[in-house]
């Protein structure tokens, strides 16, 4: 499920704001329990809230008596006159007097810490309305004045020096908490962001590897799985790259090994025919002449074939068209090596085992005749490379299940059959090439002696 960031964000913003709020008022609420504790727990030199004096009440009712009640608030000398009775007060203490029977203001002083001309009194009027009625503690007394009693009302605003700061101290913190997870939230954002583009410099400097990291289930979320999934595409173009162009100097490789194999046998049929050694034999040895040239053509006007054999991605097996082919046509080609090979100075020995000939012609395998010709062209270029001379080629074919095509050879030197050739080129065609057409080939060195089986399902027979 993918969130928005915004809506992510929204909803944060209303949780950390409940949750600060929540802690605030608990925070308020615990005020007195903190003000208790830290007043028991600081030393004396230490206590942050001014105190009155012991005797406070005791000296208010004693000077009392030697002042006398204004008549009104607008009593001026009155007034005036008990102006001293106030100094008894602290600046966090204010002391108003009315009349006991008629309930009328006379007059009053406020404490110095809520005066404006104090530097306290910006922060003290601030805060005061928010924290009033915590800090104002009022007393109502009538004491006892030089002409008759007064009601007097006195208000404690000791509690503000320490309340005033908690409250703030409270509000800055959770709102220093509501910052903090908000601009955490960003943050991590912003280095999502900047991994993101980690990635993206090291994709361009050629790293397709690693893979971009995830990212949540946001837009950077998508933009991180989009990334990574193009990384992954440009990764297996790369690497189709790479195997493209492996396939093509295969490709390379095979049509020069096959295009030499039929020249090889063609230039060995013309200098036959120019030393005139079989005179007899000239019209079947034009005749293998022409179809060698043929096969040449053939080879060149299907180099497209060459490639898909080579190239694993591309699906040759539905592009390649098998047939019924007759086991004669094998038959006939082992024949024509065999005769080059003589030809060429070797000793060939060729036996057909298993075979009716008056059945023979009803027996067929699943092949593509092209390929057939160039997996025995292949295993006889071979052979003329790296057989010895002085040893007999034994070349045999048994018919039953399976076609199956035997050739063995006397290796001149197994040290330069490995190193002339170190590719192979061949044999892994005629590997390939089996394999395509739902054959197999098994190729076994012992003793000097090198063996190559071809196996082909016989479908009719």
């Amino acid at each position: 499920m993918h969130i928005k960031i915004r809506t992510k964000l929204f909803l944060l913003i209303l949780l950390t704001g409940a949750v600060c709020l929540t802690f605030f008022r608990f925070l308020w609420h615990k005020k007195w329990e903190v003000y208790y504790f830290l007043a028991d727990n600081l030393p004396s030199n230490m206590q942050f809230m001014p105190m009155l004096d012991d005797d406070f009440w005791m000296k208010l009712s004693t000077e009392a008596k030697k002042y006398n009640i204004p008549d009104s608030e607008d009593d001026e000398e009155g007034v005036k006159a008990i102006e001293p009775f106030f100094s008894l007060a602290d600046d966090y203490t204010s002391i108003a007097i009315y009349g006991l029977e008629d309930g009328l203001y006379r007059t009053s002083c406020y404490p110095d810490a809520m005066l404006w001309n104090e530097p306290f009194n910006t922060f003290f009027q601030l805060s005061y309305r928010w924290v009033d009625e915590d800090v104002n503690q009022v007393y109502e007394r009538p004491l006892l004045f030089k002409n008759g009693y007064a009601s007097v009302i006195i208000s404690f605003y000791h509690s503000s020096f320490f309340l005033v700061p908690y409250a703030v101290f409270c509000l800055f913190f959770c709102v220093f908490l509501f910052l903090f997870v908000i601009l955490f939230f960003v943050g991590k954002k912003l280095k999502t962001v900047v991994r993101l583009e980690q990635s993206i410099l090291q994709m361009s400097s050629g790293d397709l590897a690693t893979p971009v990291p995830k990212a949540g289930f946001d837009e950077i979320g998508i933009l991180a799985l989009e990334l990574d999934s193009l990384r992954s595409a440009l990764r297996e173009n790369y690497l189709h790259e790479q195997e493209v162009h492996k396939s093509n100097q295969e490709l390379i490789a095979a049509l020069s090994h096959d295009l030499r194999t039929p020249l090889t046998i063609l230039k060995g049929y013309l200098e036959i025919l120019r030393l005139n050694r079989s005179a007899d034999m000239q019209a079947e040895y034009i005749s293998r002449c022409i179809g060698k040239a043929n096969d040449l053509k053939e080879m060149t006007d299907r180099m497209f074939e060459y490639a898909l054999v080579f190239d694993e991605v591309c699906d040759f097996a539905k592009d390649l068209q098998l047939t019924e082919i007759p086991v004669s046509f094998f038959l006939d080609g082992l024949r024509e090596h065999s005769d080059f090979l003589r030809l060429a100075g070797f000793t060939a020995n060729l036996c057909f085992r298993d075979f009716d000939d008056s059945r023979l012609c009803s027996a067929f395998v699943t092949a593509e005749e092209t390929m057939g010709k160039r997996i025995l062209n292949n295993l006889f270029s071979n052979i003329i490379k790296y057989a010895d001379k002085k040893e007999a080629v034994s070349i045999s074919a048994s018919i039953g299940e399976f076609l199956i095509i035997s050739v063995s050879n006397k290796i001149k030197g197994e040290e330069e059959f490995h190193s002339a050739e170190s590719t192979q080129i061949g044999l892994k065609s005629v590997g390939k090439m089996m394999e395509k057409m739902n054959g197999s080939l098994l190729l076994q060195i012992e003793d000097g002696a090198f063996t190559a089986k071809l196996q082909f399902a016989v479908v009719t027979w």
